[in-house]
Order: C-alpha cells, then structure tokens, then sequence
C-alpha cells in the first residue's frame, strides 16, 4: 500500500484521492455505528437510575402490562392485546414493537414499573433498538452503513463528474473543508444528494416498491430545512472519519458548523481516536 492511514498531511500526489476513497469504504462500520454507540451508552446508564428516568430497556419479550396506546397509536383487538372492559389492554409483548411511550402505559403499568411521576408522556420506556450495534434489525443497521458508504461514493462522484479523476488526497480535504464552511455549497449539496439516493433506494425496497410519502419527495424542491439538517446527520460521522484520517481534528472541524447537529460534538470526539498517534 502506497499510503498507510492516518497520515500527518495529506499530499497532492495524482490518484491519492483513490487510495483514501477504498480505505474508507473498507472502513464504513466505524462511523456507521459511532451515533448507536453513543446513542447506546446515554440509554444504558439511564437504566441506573430508574426514579429519574422512564427508560426501561429493550422490547420485553412476553411481558404482559396494561396499555392504553401502543407507540401512541390506537389498539385493536387480537391475540396480543385482550380489551381490559375499561378502555386498556392487557397486551403481551412480541418483541417486534415499535417504541412504547409513557403515555402508552395506564396507570398500573406506571405503577408496576415505576416510571418516575417527571417523565414526559412522549419519552420511551422501551425501545427494539436498545441493542447492541451488530444485533440491530438489518435494515436499521443497513441504513446507517448506507450512510456512511454514500460519503466516499459522492466524493469520488464529485470529482469525476469535472473530470478529475485522479484527485489526491489534497483535494478531498479542500472538498470537506468547502463543506463545513458553507452548508449550502455544490460540495456539500453533492454529499446530502448521494445520501438521500442511498436512503430513497432502502427506502423503496423496505416498502415493496412503494413510493408515497416521503420517498416521494423531490430531494431540491419538496423537503423542509429540517429534512436537509437531519440528513447532514447522519453523513457527519463518514467525514469527521475521513478528516482524522488526513491527520485532521475533526473538533475543529465540527466547530466550522452554523447549525446544531444532535450527537455531531460527541461523534467528533470519538474519530479523534482515528488521527495519526504522537
């Protein structure tokens, strides 16, 4: 291997940019799983305090408790969920459900599992992706790799596109450097572009080819400002990946952002790990 990751300065050399380009593709399960881990981690130690948080875990297979709603969604009758006479259900888990709320639960269930009187009706009590990474539901897991994998691909896509082919590393880091400083430039445009293709095409095949809704959505014209933020989201990982991999802190990077990303700061911090050792 001509270059061996990280390295202490990306150099300008032809056709570097390719061997960055396959190190991270070999690499996609870094940054796919760093927003879970954190995500997990925060979730784990909410279970050591139960009289402060709701949380109570994963999906409880085969436990039976009153519930109003389920995921806040009205219940019918089946051979899960059994009328109580007064409006409830004695429902019996399968461990397929989607998250169940505090406002989900009646009183007696409240009761029964403690849920502090401070928790909100909309915080969850329990939860299927409470898991660990690799044992998460494979389409869950597939998303975030989707996202991670779309980084490098709409990168070297850029660059071929202005026929570039043989871009160095130099130029991927002038590319990620135009992204953070300007949301809204070609580059970072070009990014969220390739994310949201890999994401619509998951998307289509998790729904059988059904395209209503926000699959629908024409990724230019059709989508709120908040759709774009939470897409810069999930590619964040990838390119703070890529950064420290260059011999880049992707702290300092993360402070060049004009909008606040949930998990970007921590995410940041924890590709520092990934830069050229001292």
């Amino acid at each position: 291997m001509l270059r061996n990751y990280p390295v202490t300065k990306p150099t300008s050399a032809l056709s570097t940019g390719n061997l960055l380009y396959l190190h991270l593709l070999k690499n996609i399960a870094i940054p796919a799983r760093v927003n879970h881990e954190i995500w997990y981690a925060g979730e784990k130690a909410k279970l050591e305090t139960p009289t402060k948080y709701a949380f109570r875990g994963n999906i409880p297979l085969n436990k039976t408790l009153e519930i109003i709603t389920l995921s806040g969604e009205r219940i019918t009758e089946t051979a899960l969920a059994v009328p109580t006479g007064n409006g409830t259900f004695r429902y019996t888990f399968g461990g397929f459900e989607a998250p169940v709320l505090v406002k989900d639960l009646s009183e007696s269930a409240k009761k029964e599992l403690g849920i502090p009187a401070t928790a909100r009706p909309t915080d969850k009590v329990y939860n299927s992706n409470f898991r660990e990474y690799p044992d998460l539901e494979e389409h869950t897991r597939w998303s975030n790799e989707l996202a991670a994998f779309s980084v490098p691909k709409s990168i070297s896509s850029f660059f071929g596109s202005k026929g570039k082919t043989n871009y160095s590393e130099k130029d991927i880091l002038n590319f990620l450097t135009t992204c953070f400083g300007d949301l809204s430039s070609s580059e970072m445009t070009y990014v969220l572009h390739g994310n949201h293709l890999a994401w619509a095409a998951l998307a289509y095949m998790r729904g059988n080819g059904n395209v209503e809704g926000d699959i629908s959505n024409e990724f230019y014209s059709s989508n709120p400002p908040d759709f774009y933020v939470k897409d810069l989201g999930t590619v964040l990982p990838m390119m703070f990946f890529a950064l420290a991999n260059l011999g880049k802190d992707p702290v300092e990077y993360h402070d060049k952002l004009d909008v606040e990303i949930w998990g970007a700061k921590a995410a940041a911090e924890y590709m520092r790990q990934f830069m050229p050792k001292k």
